[in-house]
């Protein structure tokens, strides 16, 4: 796991296991991502692919971007804010902090990616966000507004600060025993949510 969360009150999660973005992008590219950032560009990736779009004879100024993301890149904040409080007081913070946390990194780095030119944003409506990005798509092409637009929504908050903060609200889920069935939304037994 990404880190020991046997002092938490939610002592597992659904980790993306063994996904190396250099096996999709160069080690540089993705120094310069946080990891929902990553999700989002190898899915899109895929997507595009899939999609049977001619990229080479599509109107680019008509293909939009439309992401969705509860938090953004909360590993990114997390380290950054860890090595301030632990460091010497000077106010020295990675140049790619910002860019790295931001939730809208995502859309604009597929568009930049495929060279996409229609509407590039992000939705952060909390678990809502990848579905809020997907209705937004949706109407972007039935009224006319672009051709095509790739949507869907990443997420990575397996960290410290994910778990704690959503612990601290009371709402994920506590079935420690059994993981595989915590997730049971519509159960009256539910506990809340698994990350």
């Amino acid at each position: 796991t990404r880190f020991d969360a046997s002092r938490f009150k939610t002592r597992f999660a659904c980790e993306v296991k063994g996904f190396d973005p250099e096996l999709f992008m160069d080690r540089k590219e993705a120094r310069k991502m946080d990891p929902f950032a990553q999700f989002a560009v190898v899915c899109s990736d895929e997507a595009v692919k899939d999609s049977g779009l001619d990229l080479e004879r599509v109107d680019k100024d008509r293909i939009g971007v439309i992401w969705g993301s509860g938090i953004g890149g909360l590993k990114t904040f997390q380290e950054e804010c860890f090595n301030f409080a632990k460091g010497d007081g000077s106010p020295r913070f990675n140049p790619f902090f910002i860019p790295k946390m931001i939730a809208d990194s995502a859309s604009g780095l597929i568009s930049i990616r495929h060279g996409f030119r229609g509407p590039s944003y992000v939705t952060v409506s909390a678990c809502a966000s990848g579905n809020n990005s997907m209705i937004d798509a949706f109407n972007s092409i039935r009224l006319g507004l672009c051709t095509a637009v790739v949507t869907g929504g990443s997420e990575a908050a397996i960290y410290e600060a994910g778990v704690g903060g959503f612990n601290a609200l009371h709402a994920m889920s506590t079935r420690n025993d059994d993981p595989a069935t915590a997730s049971r939304p519509y159960d009256r037994d539910r506990d809340g949510f698994v990350l």
